[in-house]
């Protein structure tokens, strides 16, 4: 919780969502009671919807009361002036309410399942007017029907509805043993995310409804992932609901991928990535300082699936080479590259690295090994980077140099180099550091300082590239270093 205090500090506009499932197993079993799940769903007759509603209102206060203590005393008296009375309100405001709206889940194959609520949407406005107040927004399992009926829902689902609603920009899931039992990649693109879940219904659905719910997801075929375990066993009568199920229903229904075997966790990360949450984290809830080490260190603590930063950057092939001059023609007369003829072209694209989309090339860099400098230090340089105008400003350029960076230091190189006469802001604001005229620098070899046009007058751009790690993965397989 000091995570979330410290956040709100930072102006970060925060909605918690607690869950309290364990709580009301355990209070039910206090009291003599046994739990009842059906295919994954909590059966919530009335003793155990006011049981929810108790644990719902403990969690509730016990969040309140954490985020209200201010600091002491004598550090207010420190750092105030003036002989009046201060009177201290608590350090944060939570605000909750009647935000979800639900339905009853009903009768499925026969099984009644009480007072067990399905999100049909959360009130976003409200919730949003809140958080432009300053407020932290306290969201639980408890919804409401439009006839004032008390539900208890998945928090799950509670919390996909409010980051999908309003387009937060990340969802934070605190885990245990179950997630990280899986053994999942700092980062996880969303397409391997979803060929992941996908893999587990091959058996569970029929082939028409897994082509609709790829088409659904927007996923490609899966390939094997069978590192992150064993898909579970479904009974008969799991089987012939699934297969029942429509295409909507099927890709939110949190449970089915749960009855797989997988996390719940997991999916609802997979799905609001689907339904367009820019990023959604895994993260373990016994690392202390989680929250904050997550979202300010350079590689996080946790796992992070997003949208593929990489998706359609690879190596040149020899039929790009027509795109690749048509993308470069229009700088290189312009000056701001150095013009290079058809055939170096040819000669150099071993070392290009390009975006290619719909058969059409958006962005291209050359990655040129320069051996040592006379420090004997192995440097490469960079250069013809560009991406076509109509797709700058969307990310495509970083990952570009993103990926090209990992390559470098895939191959040991320790030091990047860039000449430019006209593009060295960008790249200044990527860690590059200008070192004066390329020409006259000691820092490049002698063999391509000798190359080097003075009247041009380019200057030179450095960036030391870290040692690489021992579990350093393929290009494009991680964010950063």
């Amino acid at each position: 919780m000091s995570d979330i205090a410290l956040l709100h500090g930072l102006g970060v506009q925060l909605i918690v969502v607690a869950g309290v499932n364990q709580q009301i197993d355990d209070m039910l079993q206090e009291r003599n009671l046994t739990p009842k799940y059906v295919g994954g769903y909590r059966i919530t007759d009335r003793e155990a919807m006011r049981i929810a509603i108790e644990a719902a209102g403990q969690i509730r206060t016990t969040c309140e009361q954490f985020l209200s203590k201010g600091p002491a005393i004598p550090m207010f008296r420190r750092h105030t002036k003036g002989d009046r009375e201060i009177h201290f309100e608590p350090a944060l405001r939570v605000i909750s309410g009647n935000y979800i709206t639900a339905k009853r889940r009903g009768v499925l194959d026969g099984t009644d399942f009480g007072l067990t609520g399905e999100v049909r949407f959360v009130l976003k406005d409200d919730i949003r007017r809140q958080l432009d107040n300053g407020n932290i927004v306290f969201l639980s399992n408890i919804g409401f029907t439009a006839s004032g009926e008390v539900l208890n829902c998945n928090t799950y689902d509670v919390g996909l509805h409010a980051a999908a609603e309003l387009g937060a920009d990340k969802l934070f899931f605190l885990h245990l043993d179950e997630v990280a039992a899986l053994s999942l990649p700092q980062w996880l693109p969303l397409s391997e995310a979803q060929n992941m879940l996908l893999e587990k219904l091959q058996n569970s659905i029929s082939a028409q409804q897994m082509d609709a719910l790829r088409a659904t997801m927007d996923a490609k075929p899966a390939e094997p992932v069978s590192a992150y375990g064993v898909a579970t066993s479904l009974s008969p009568a799991q089987l012939k609901t699934y297969q029942a199920m429509k295409r909507e229903d099927l890709v939110v229904d949190l449970d089915i991928w749960s009855a797989q075997g997988f996390p719940t966790a997991v999916s609802t990360c997979v799905v609001a990535c689907c339904k367009g949450v820019k990023r959604a984290h895994l993260l373990d809830a016994r690392i202390d300082g989680g929250l904050l080490l997550e979202l300010y260190s350079r590689d996080g603590v946790g796992t992070m699936i997003s949208a593929d930063f990489y998706e359609g950057i690879r190596k040149a092939l020899p039929n790009d080479l027509d795109g690749l001059a048509a993308l470069l023609e229009p700088l290189e007369k312009a000056g701001i590259l150095v013009k290079r003829s058809r055939d170096e072209l040819a000669d150099m694209l071993p070392s290009f690295t390009v975006i290619e989309r719909d058969n059409r090339i958006l962005g291209a860099a050359l990655l040129l090994d320069l051996g040592q400098t006379p420090d004997g230090v192995p440097v490469a340089e960079v250069g013809a980077f560009c991406v076509d105008p109509i797709y700058r400003g969307s990310g495509r350029g970083d990952s570009l140099l993103d990926y090209v960076e990992q390559d470098a230091r895939a191959r040991g190189i320790e030091r990047l180099v860039l000449l430019t006469t006209r593009t060295a802001d960008w790249f200044e604001q990527r860690d590059f550091r200008w070192q004066g005229a390329a020409y006259a620098s000691e820092l490049l070899p002698l063999a391509r300082r000798s190359r080097i046009n003075p009247a041009r007058n380019s200057q030179l751009y450095v960036k030391n590239l870290e040692a690489p790690a021992d579990n350093l993965q393929a290009p494009g397989k991680r964010i950063g270093f």
